[in-house]
């Protein structure tokens, strides 16, 4: 056959492919086929946040059976004796009887035997289970804390089931054994089942590896095997690991499915909800006669192909077809992503240098929308978005190019533009768009905008200058709470440079110890004598001199430098103390990004056992913004079984003080510098002050007043009652080598009476 006869049916194919793919998606993504679309993600969202609830819940059970070992049995000479315990068989009982999903919950000792069971039958013969998969996958990768299992069918009762393990680890970090749930599948079955509306709908619950581990309908065809086949789309999409939708050949039923995947967040699976092709399109005759068309001509295509070897032209065209569209569009706001916005901008950028036609861009981010997911959960969140992207498309002129860029970000390309009133009217038009609420959830929320905006003729020599031009004005516009909006000036200084140069000198800091503890004493009000010291760390640069912590703090913190720089704050202000001359206490504040990046307990545990410090002389501070997750109060109660103190710091500042008090014991509340300083002109700020004092004595708590400076403020908290007072009044933080005399001198006078021959006043 002619080389140019298979060109010409080759052309012929792909354009007819094309054109009615796009007649498909244009027709399709504005009426009943948008509409499946959106109901799958929707779906696949809901139930991805109900799934993986499932799973948090039964983690925070094998959690709580951990955190109810002894201190002493993490060890691997008592592990496996309280592991066969009565008490231990209690509580794996109580435990795997807390929730419907758990068949059973076993203890498994590091050499891989099950030491420990709910199972009420007695383990009269060892029992090993090394060959099992969460045993050689924990083995295998140290840094593995939790793993998910592939599904098994158990011979005796035919139910499908998976194993969610955890390791436990010995006072040291060290491994010391896995704990184990043995999980019903038939329960999140059961879940599924009960959205299983359209006829062709089907639910996957997939891990990360395409194993499908649930499935509704007929799981019994499905679970077990790989959700896709290899070398395909649904492959290429799964491993991204991103929420999509993508249309597929379904390896379990054959049809051509389109699918929406939403990973779960904090566990290595997903979920899959999809409806056969075949099934939406049923009705849409438009679409199928051109789809048939398109087929007849394929499939003379493909016969010619045939003769020369080729196969599967029409299904791999199609595929391409679908996957190019939907890898450059947004699924939930049906706008351009980010990707096919970079190609647009370039193209309108060197199109505006030929022509000298001027453009603006705008980038425009959604103000507090980690807070309205918080608030009101992420479906609330979708439909924000889907509201914003709707209201900035009704305010754009033909010309005009929007697309979404990030989770919360948009970007417009305002083209052509004359003069700089024509950016006032959008960013006029946009505003006024938003001030009517929006509507989620059956809740009238209120959404504003910051917007940044740069021009091309002057805020940029590429696109991707242009680019940054815009983002420093949104960042500026974010930062500016009055307008909303801020136009590109050259003088606009870029913090996040700043804040990146912060980040990679501070990298070097702790290294060239450049990094130092100053410590201010705290007067116990009771005994008028100095109880300890609370570690404040300073950053003394090379070339800028002393650094703030509140510029450095949080630059340690969102760079994940807070971990490194955290354990040798403890190491350091421990040592430290066990210096002084009298057995003071120290206070060291606690991040809460340290309860996320590091094993808060082994740190601590390290720091005492290195300096030797009682754990009694140890006061750690932290603030509301810890989450007293399961995990982090675990942590805590640890800590304080330990003989450490646990101290609730700038109290009264956030926004659930007092839930805060509820949710774990603290020994110790700090009132904030902030009431303090208003007590004396200020009667709601004393009265804030007694109630907290009183709120605390009931709580058998102790309280220490921050920031402390005149004598009317020292006297007036004596009459309050508060345990202990900081403050410049007391003593300004010094260096270790001046508060190791201070100490010293206070020693001293002590021996001579300190209420007689010292008074307060001396100290000041």
């Amino acid at each position: 056959m002619p080389a140019y006869l298979i060109i010409s049916l080759s052309i012929l194919t792909a354009t007819a492919a094309v054109i009615g793919a796009a007649i498909l998606f244009i027709r399709g993504y504005t009426d009943g086929l948008g509409r499946a679309e959106s109901d799958l993600a929707n779906l696949a969202l809901a139930l991805q946040e109900r799934t993986d609830s499932v799973f948090q819940s039964i983690e925070s059970v094998l959690r709580d059976v951990v955190g109810r070992i002894p201190q002493e049995s993490l060890r691997a000479d008592e592990f496996d004796r309280f592991a066969a315990s009565k008490a231990s068989k209690t509580i794996l009982v109580e435990a795997c009887h807390s929730l419907p999903h758990i068949i059973r919950i076993d203890l498994v000792n590091a050499r891989g035997r099950i030491i420990g069971s709910s199972n009420p039958h007695l383990i009269f013969d060892p029992i090993y289970v090394n060959d099992a998969s969460y045993c050689r996958a924990f083995s295998m990768d140290a840094s593995l804390v939790l793993y998910l299992s592939e599904p098994i069918r158990i011979p005796a009762t035919g139910k499908r089931v998976l194993s969610l393990a955890r390791k436990i680890k010995d006072a040291d970090g060290k491994f010391l054994g896995i704990i184990v749930s043995t999980v019903d599948l038939s329960q999140f079955e059961r879940i599924y089942e009960d959205h299983l509306r359209a006829r062709s709908l089907a639910i996957t619950l997939y891990r990360r590896d395409g194993i499908i581990l649930a499935h509704s309908p007929n799981a019994k065809r499905a679970v077990g095997h790989r959700i896709w086949k290899p070398n395909t789309p649904l492959q290429r999409m799964i491993a991204k690991n991103s929420p999509t939708l993508i249309r597929d050949v379904s390896r379990i039923d054959n049809n051509e499915r389109l699918v929406a995947l939403y990973p779960l967040a904090n566990y290595p699976c997903g979920i899959a909800v999809s409806r056969a092709v075949a099934e939406l399109m049923a009705g849409r005759r438009l679409e199928a006669r051109l789809i048939g068309f398109i087929a007849y001509l394929m499939d003379i295509a493909i016969g010619t192909a045939s003769l020369l070897g080729f196969r599967h032209v029409r299904t791999g065209i199609l595929r391409a077809a679908s996957e190019s569209y939907l890898s450059r569009h947004d699924i939930l706001t049906k706008l351009p992503n980010r990707q096919l916005f970079l190609d647009e901008l370039k193209r309108t950028f060197l199109a505006s240098q030929r022509s000298g036609a001027d453009f603006a861009l705008h980038i425009i981010d959604i103000g507090r929308f980690k807070d309205i997911n918080d608030s009101y959960g992420h479906v609330a969140g979708d439909e924000i978005l889907r509201a914003v992207a709707r209201r900035l498309r009704e305010r754009l002129k033909k010309n005009d190019f929007i697309a979404r860029i990030g989770g919360d970000e948009f970007a417009i390309i305002q083209r052509p533009i004359r003069d700089r009133q024509q950016i006032t009217d959008l960013i006029t038009a946009i505003q006024d768009a938003m001030k009517v609420p929006c509507t989620a959830v059956s809740t009238e929320i209120d959404v504003g905008l910051s917007i940044g905006v740069a021009v091309a003729s002057s805020d940029g020599r590429t696109s991707t200058e242009l680019m940054k031009s815009a983002d420093i004005a949104l960042y500026e516009a974010k930062s500016n709470t009055g307008s909303g909006h801020r136009l590109y000036d050259a003088n606009i200084k870029d913090s996040r440079a700043e804040r990146r140069a912060l980040e990679g000198a501070l990298k070097s800091a702790l290294e060239n110890k450049e990094l130092e503890l100053h410590y201010q004493p705290i007067l116990d009000l009771a005994t008028n004598q100095i109880w300890g010291c609370e570690a404040l760390v300073r950053w003394k640069h090379p070339t800028k001199g002393m650094i703030s912590p509140l510029q450095f703090i949080p630059a340690a913190e969102e760079s994940g430098l807070i971990g490194s720089i955290g354990d040798w704050i403890l190491e350091e202000a421990c040592s430290t103390a066990m210096a002084w001359v009298l057995p003071l206490k120290v206070a060291v504040n606690l991040s809460p990004v340290q309860f996320k990046c590091r094993d808060v307990f082994a740190s601590v545990r390290k720091a005492l056992t290195i300096s030797g410090l009682p754990a009694h002389r140890l006061v750690l501070e932290i603030t509301e913004s810890v989450k007293l997750t399961e995990e982090a109060t675990t942590t805590l109660k640890r800590l304080k079984a330990l003989g450490v103190a646990i101290s609730l710091d700038d109290f009264g500042t956030g926004y659930a003080s007092m839930s805060y008090l509820r949710s774990f014991p603290f020994d110790k509340i700090k009132i904030d510098q902030s009431f303090v300083r208003g007590m004396t002109d200020s009667p709601d700020s004393r009265a804030i002050i007694k109630a907290t004092i009183g709120l605390a004595n009931d709580l058998k708590m102790s309280t220490t007043a921050e920031g402390v400076e005149t004598e009317e403020q020292l006297n007036a908290l004596r009459l309050a009652g508060a345990s202990q007072a900081q403050g410049y009044l007391i003593a300004k933080p010094m260096p270790h080598e001046s508060v190791a005399a201070f100490i010293a001198d206070v020693q001293r006078t002590q021996q001579n009476s300190w209420d007689e021959q010292f008074p307060m006043r001396a100290i000041a």
